[in-house]
């Protein structure tokens, strides 16, 4: 029976990838919700209740159309009922906590134990908050193809950035373009043949990159994980989990979000950044200068 805990083990791979910077970290929305992003479900609800103030919709259709569980289909809809304009994007930036980005207020300490893992970082987010640790030359929204340099100091914002409004990934027709875009499909396929790929932040419902991976990339030796919240008692329900991601080749991860929910989350990437840390071959001053070259790449 698979043991969760509130600290997982960390996995053998994880480590040799971070000491070869082989690590390919792809980053989810939950780990947004730690710089004061809003749920996909809480956008959702704010677009339909903007469609609602604007007469677009009355309270019965919002109340349908907010229980059919399927958050990319509200935001499709919300998007068309809202034409795309000013109406949409501000609502989008208020999810994101947009006003707020380079505020004392804004805790950035998750993604700064994440640069201590020496790993690729890949996104799905479209907020501005990592994109501070970054230098701006640095960090891609669009145009992702097999030209497309890979390494260690870029930020991969796949589904685009809220600085671009034509760049953002978030609805059906956006999601059907890029993900059937074959110079689009090589980029990831190179990711995932080079490197250990590691899921932080996503929950279970979003499947437009585990499908993607299971359809469309070659069979790889590499190892990739995905670390998931569970309760502990869940032991048959992360069982269950894991043969579906057996099939991707994704190793399960579970951790016990029985005390602190999804807070748990920054206790694990500090307790397997000290791991690393004393084990790894790579001095611990590495870490540190990759930190501090990233936050003033100016200098």
């Amino acid at each position: 029976m698979i043991e969760i805990k509130p600290i997982p083990d960390l996995p053998p791979q994880i480590i040799e990838a971070s000491e070869n910077k082989r690590l390919a970290i792809f980053i989810g929305a939950g780990l947004s919700r730690f710089v004061g992003c809003s749920s996909w479900s809480k956008l959702a609800d704010n677009l339909l209740d903007k469609c609602e103030s604007e007469g677009l919709i009355n309270n019965f259709e919002r109340t349908v159309l907010s229980q059919n569980g399927d958050f990319k289909k509200t935001i499709t809809i919300c998007n068309r009922l809202l034409e795309n304009d000013d109406r949409f994007l501000d609502e989008m930036k208020a999810s994101l906590n947009d006003d707020n980005v380079g505020r004392p207020n804004v805790d950035l300490s998750v993604y700064h134990a994440l640069l201590s893992l020496n790993g690729l970082f890949i996104t799905t987010n479209a907020d501005r908050h990592i994109d501070q640790i970054f230098s701006p030359e640095n960090i891609l929204i669009n145009g992702f193809n097999t030209s497309t340099t890979i390494d260690n100091n870029h930020l991969y914002k796949i589904h685009g950035s809220i600085t671009d409004s034509d760049s953002l990934i978030f609805t059906v027709e956006g999601y059907l373009k890029r993900y059937t875009d074959p110079e689009y499909g090589k980029f990831l396929e190179a990711i995932f043949m080079k490197y250990t790929v590691l899921f932080l932040g996503y929950g279970l419902s979003e499947f437009e990159l585990m499908d993607y991976l299971f359809t469309s990339i070659s069979p790889t030796e590499n190892k990739h994980f995905f670390l998931k919240d569970y309760f502990t008692h869940e032991q048959r329900i992360c069982m269950f989990d894991q043969l579906y991601f057996d099939d991707l080749g994704i190793n399960l991860i579970p951790y016990s979000k029985d005390t602190r929910g999804f807070k748990q989350l920054p206790a694990i990437l500090e307790s397997w950044v000290d791991e690393i840390k004393s084990k790894s071959l790579v001095p611990v001053v590495i870490y540190e200068d990759i930190t501090d070259a990233l936050e003033r790449p100016d200098e």
